[in-house]
């Protein structure tokens, strides 16, 4: 019996960095692979290299077992002497430290492997590296929206060497089966690691978001409904008259949120009821759309297609496309207590009618967005039951499955936008990333007993990789909204308080007038900090407009009133206009602004925030 393990060397794709960074090692030859296709993209203006690989099976007789499979397997030169760093990310584990940026020093002889979690591709650990050393480096990322494993291994002569694929792999193919495995993605620069950390941020702009609109259209501003109803608690008469309502106020929001609760049974216990409650949904989310769209706003639906719960309609009448999971930890084990089941999309008749049932709610009701969210740890629905030689070949199956449904979707409605979810920012990777939109990146949030230092900081360290993000707020005062600011954002408030609506007015007043500097070039200017008696603050900056935005937060117990801040990315000469929205203008050369300026707070907690515009 012949086996084959895939190990994939950078220089064999072209890849558009130095022959002198990228080496060679030794591994079997892409031809001794059976079936084994590589395709690759360029991105010149970038510095980057994508590379993805499929499998194909003969069409008759056994298929290869495949085992141990990579995506990558290659080493960065570095000089000898050179210390070379690992910069990476926390993911989203709906924990206040989500996104928290690491630094780890890689040492010879030592390597340092970092996963995912339970099946989703930013639990625990984002999918996104950069190996950094004083002059340059490499930013690495994998595309795959289930597990994968990476390392990052230090020789002796000073190369780092880099593996990352799969992280579980001994399967068959079926008779002329394909599949997609993880696709990988490499990026070379110069300079410092943040230089590196923002070439990636405009490489994500330009080549890993979607494409049917443009990014400040994508990225909304919402009215979310939930401020008033909660989940379970919504109906058609009461969200048509709050859309009526909420227009009647004249506030520049241009999309109007409906989040989970809709469907027959609520939320969680109805997920797996595809329809919509019959009682409080009489003629499904129709009325609601038509009523949205006399607004000029957008409408946003969310929908868990992938979860069923025990029970449902999906369970009773096709148990034969859930899976049951087992061997869950005793932290996770409510999903077999409590009844959760996983649609298989690896499955290709419960795939279809994931996507017509969805499809078709997506018409009828006029959907702009569709929210996909996912509430489970698939890795513990997929291992269940596996055969000794179909080890992964279910979850491959079943994200080679959820970008077909993904796909289909945007095929069959060119201009609706996907937003993914799946229980706050846990599918982050660049190939759910250039599908969808993120507008939920944690679940840990306002009610969090963290707040509103866990959103601050997540806007810190999520903003090293990923250009469209943001949150809102559900709160009215200075600082909750000034802590939610970013490329989007949603307003859960109560629109039928008019204090509410005047704080608000006045907030989005400012903000919609700096909202695409969030696009551009990101700058830390303190650590990331949970720390109640630190200050936190970061900087955007577009060169292309000449404007950047800072933005500053004392905490609660910070001693200090003052924070010193050097400013990046701004041009020595150039005079400035600053405009402290609390306190002011007046005018600075970049020079003097990265050499050092003064932010003051009296009070504690609070926040301040600069706009800076090159004076032409």
């Amino acid at each position: 019996m012949k086996t084959f393990s895939l190990l994939i060397s950078a220089l064999a794709l072209s890849l558009a960095v130095s022959a002198d960074a990228i080496e060679r090692p030794a591994s079997p030859s892409r031809e001794t692979v059976p079936g084994l296709r590589i395709e690759s993209l360029v991105y010149p203006d970038h510095g980057a290299t994508e590379w993805q690989l499929r499998l194909q099976a003969p069409g008759a007789g056994e298929s290869p077992l495949y085992e141990n499979l990579k995506s990558a397997d290659f080493e960065v030169a570095f000089p000898a002497d050179a210390a070379v760093m690992l910069h990476w990310s926390k993911g989203s584990h709906s924990e206040p430290g989500d996104f928290e940026p690491k630094t780890n020093p890689l040492v010879a002889g030592k390597p340092f492997t970092l996963e995912s979690f339970g099946g989703r591709s930013s639990d625990g650990v984002m999918p996104y590296f950069n190996v950094a050393s004083e002059s340059g480096g490499l930013i690495v990322a994998i595309g795959w929206t289930g597990d994968w494993k990476a390392s990052f291994e230090l020789q002796e002569s000073g190369s780092v060497r880099v593996t990352a694929g799969l992280k579980r792999t001994r399967f068959r193919l079926a008779p002329g089966e394909q599949v997609r495995l993880p696709s990988i993605l490499v990026m070379n620069y110069g300079g410092d690691w943040i230089d590196g950390q923002n070439q990636f941020r405009r490489l994500m702009l330009a080549h890993g978001t979607p494409k049917n609109h443009p990014p400040m259209t994508l990225m909304p501003v919402q009215a979310g409904v939930h401020g008033i109803f909660p989940f379970n608690e919504t109906s058609e008469e009461k969200l048509v008259k709050l859309a009526a309502d909420v227009a009647a106020l004249k506030l520049p929001l241009d999309c109007y949120h409906l989040d989970a609760g809709w469907n027959e049974g609520g939320f969680p216990l109805g997920q797996g009821n595809p329809q919509a409650d019959p009682v409080r949904f009489p003629n499904g989310l129709a009325p609601v759309g038509a009523a949205v769209r006399k607004t000029g706003m957008r409408f946003l639906a969310w929908f868990e297609p992938e979860r069923a719960m025990r029970g449902t309609w999906m369970e009773r009448e096709h148990p034969d496309w859930l899976l049951k999971p087992t061997g869950t930890p005793e932290g996770l084990r409510y999903q077999e207590r409590d009844g959760f089941l996983l649609l298989d999309l690896g499955n290709p008749a419960a795939r279809q009618w994931a996507i017509e049932s969805v499809s078709e709610e997506i018409t009828r009701s006029g959907l702009d967005y569709y929210r996909q969210d996912f509430n489970l740890y698939p890795a513990y629905f997929w291992h269940t039951d596996e055969k000794p030689d179909e080890i992964g070949l279910r979850e491959i199956r079943h994200i080679n499955g959820l970008y077909a449904f993904l796909d289909e979707l945007a095929r069959r409605h060119p201009k609706l936008i996907l937003d993914n979810c799946a229980a706050g920012g846990r599918r982050l990777d660049f190939e759910m990333m250039r599908r969808c939109i993120v507008l939920w990146r944690s679940d840990s949030t306002w009610g969090d007993k963290s707040f509103p230092q866990n959103v601050q900081a997540m806007t810190h360290g999520l903003s090293h990789w990923l250009p469209l993000h943001g949150l809102g707020a559900a709160a009215t005062d200075d600082l909750a909204l000034r802590s939610g600011m970013g490329a989007c954002g949603g307003f859960s408030i109560n629109y039928r308080n008019p204090k509410a609506v005047a704080a608000l007015r006045e907030h989005l007043d400012r903000y919609l007038k700096v909202r695409p500097i969030f696009t551009g070039d990101f700058y830390p200017l303190t650590p990331h900090s949970l720390d109640t008696t630190s200050w936190i603050a970061w900087q955007f900056y577009r060169a292309d407009l000449g404007e950047g935005i800072v933005q500053a937060f004392r905490r609660p117990d910070a001693m200090s009133d003052r924070l010193t801040l050097k400013l990046h990315g701004l041009v020595p000469q150039q005079r400035y206009e600053i405009e402290n929205l609390d306190d002011g203008k007046e005018i600075r050369t970049g020079e003097e602004l990265m050499r050092g300026y003064d932010i003051t707070l009296r009070e504690k907690p609070a926040a301040a925030v600069l706009i800076l515009k090159a004076i032409k």
